[in-house]
């Protein structure tokens, strides 16, 4: 059987909480990754995370959704959150952290810039960010951009 892009960007959000499917029951919903120093943080437990059910907050135009912040049993941090990006609006100002991350495209159209370069996403498509690379990414369509966000890895090491 042949998977796209857009399979996998959907079906990732679910392999991750499958691959804690062993460990009993899910944290719940904690602070951004930054907030947390990793042993102290739940083990992260079988469950789902049900888009309409999922707390938004937001800022400006922008919502956001998080769903967990946690460690896989083998201690790596792990997050995962949702945004939804108005058109013409940026995610956030530049930065850089030591976890990588993955930006997973459902909707819209989104320029993720990794140290300088610009990489053109859209459904379907995901966008590696590596170890303490600069990046932020910006709604360049002309509707709502929606997106999901998988890290792993410590911030405090």
């Amino acid at each position: 059987m042949k998977y796209s892009r857009r399979n996998f960007a959907f079906l990732l959000p679910a392999l991750v909480t499958a691959s804690a499917s062993a460990q009993g029951t899910a944290p719940t919903a904690a602070p951004p990754a930054a907030d947390n120093p990793v042993e102290k943080l739940p083990v992260i437990k079988t469950r789902s995370y049900i888009y309409k059910d999922l707390a938004v907050t937001t800022n400006g135009q922008n919502r956001q959704r998080r769903m967990f912040t946690a460690k896989t049993h083998t201690g790596f941090k792990i997050e995962s959150h949702q945004s939804d990006i108005a058109p013409g609006e940026v995610n956030h100002p530049p930065h850089q952290h030591l976890r990588e991350e993955m930006m997973l495209i459902r909707e819209g159209t989104m320029e993720l810039t990794i140290s300088g370069k610009p990489y053109r996403l859209g459904p379907g498509d995901v966008g590696v960010i590596g170890s303490n690379e600069m990046h932020n990414a910006k709604n360049v369509g002309t509707t709502r951009a929606e997106y999901f966000i998988v890290n792993i890895g410590r911030d405090d090491v």
